[in-house]
């Protein structure tokens, strides 16, 4: 065997102590329309630059906030991602009956055994905290002074304390018990009652995501003579790798027998048609989850497969789009769809000629858009 070559193993690891980007899953380069900021706004140190529409990373303390708020998962910390949260949390469950999360500063190395341990509680997504709690208990070891005293500011603990009541209202409008989610200082890790146990039928420890951590990392070395195969990039394949997935499973999985009940609701927003739809496929084509399909002349949405990035809004010409009531349980468990538009013939107020468009539209697409092109009013008005 050669000598091992530090400089080719230091180059290999550059940028394995930071969250990683995916620069095409960035909403902001779909369109110049677009101003999301989520992962620039939740940075505690101002590490995230955004000067080229694109997310970039010039300081990186691996908080994993930025991989909460961005809706995409453009970013992501190659170790904690939220499947490796999700694994961590069900092997827990299985274990000892619970799931406890705790920031990495709060504890000290001998008192981790039973702890999930994550960089800051606002690292872990809400979708993640309930899908959880519909298996077992999920318990925060949360203080406060803590979190006060922490060099990353009160971003984290905002974070965390907004998840930790979202999955606090969807837990309750699917009808399961509350104390499923807790938090606080007192907590402490339960004893192994089956399956995996720890050191001497200790709690168990969580392991750390060593596998996904180097899958991360082979995925970046380039070997001569050998072109790797880039995974598919179709709104389906995305999907299914989001937090909006993760969601979607939970709800099926606490699905009653019978269904939701039809005033059961989640705390996540319907999309709508508020304007006139002239069914131009823009947002529909842009949609990065395919949550959105123009297909036989109807504009339908599956809010299963919503990410709630507001890409759609942002792209649409008219501005017609906008968030509308709470989603219903049952229809984001099934993955039900439902039409925001169908395309209907009318004649146009303005100019006469027929045309096709939603249910609201009353003037034709060119009278629309020439009546807004700059100067055309000014003329009209001078005439």
């Amino acid at each position: 065997m050669g000598k091992l070559d530090l400089e080719t193993i230091a180059a290999t690891l550059t940028g394995l102590g930071q969250v990683r980007v995916q620069g095409d899953a960035c909403i902001r380069g779909k369109s110049p329309r677009v101003t999301c900021r989520r992962c620039q706004e939740v940075c505690p140190v101002k590490g995230v630059d955004l000067g080229n529409d694109r997310p970039g990373i010039k300081d990186c303390q691996r908080c994993g906030l930025c991989a909460v708020a961005c809706p995409v998962g453009a970013l992501e910390d190659p170790e904690r991602t939220h499947s490796f949260f999700l694994a961590r949390g069900r092997e827990s469950i299985v274990a000892t009956g619970k799931a406890l999360f705790a920031c990495n500063r709060g504890l000290a190395d001998h008192r981790r055994d039973g702890w999930i341990i994550a960089s800051c509680l606002g690292a872990v997504a809400p979708e993640v905290i309930l899908a959880l709690a519909v298996r077992g208990q999920v318990g925060f070891r949360y203080l406060p002074e803590e979190c006060a005293g922490c060099p990353w500011g009160d971003k984290g603990e905002r974070l965390f304390r907004s998840s930790f009541a979202w999955a606090q209202q969807a837990l309750g409008a699917m009808g399961l018990p509350g104390e499923r989610l807790i938090r606080g200082g007192y907590l402490k890790p339960a004893p192994a009652h089956g399956g995996a146990t720890g050191r001497a039928g200790g709690p168990v420890p969580a392991v750390m995501g060593r596998r996904e951590f180097f899958r991360s990392l082979v995925c970046k070395i380039k070997i001569p003579g050998v072109e790797i195969t880039p995974l598919s990039q179709s709104p389906q394949a995305v999907n299914a790798r989001s937090r909006a997935l993760i969601l979607q499973q939970a709800l099926e999985e606490a699905r009653p027998a019978g269904g939701y009940p039809a005033t059961a609701r989640l705390p996540l927003a319907a999309l709508k048609v508020t304007g006139p739809c002239y069914l131009c496929n823009i947002c529909s084509r842009l949609c990065p989850t395919g949550a959105l399909e123009l297909t036989e002349g109807e504009l339908r949405f599956n809010p299963s497969r919503c990410n709630h990035c507001g890409l759609c809004l942002a792209v649409c010409p008219q501005h017609s789009l906008a968030w509308g009531e709470d989603l219903p349980l049952e229809a984001m468990a099934a993955g039900a769809t439902c039409t925001l538009a169908i395309v209907t013939n009318h004649r146009c107020a303005s100019c006469g000629e027929t045309f096709q468009a939603g249910a609201t539209a009353m003037e034709c697409l060119r009278c629309t858009l020439s009546r807004e092109l700059p100067g055309v009013a000014a003329r009209r008005g001078g005439a």
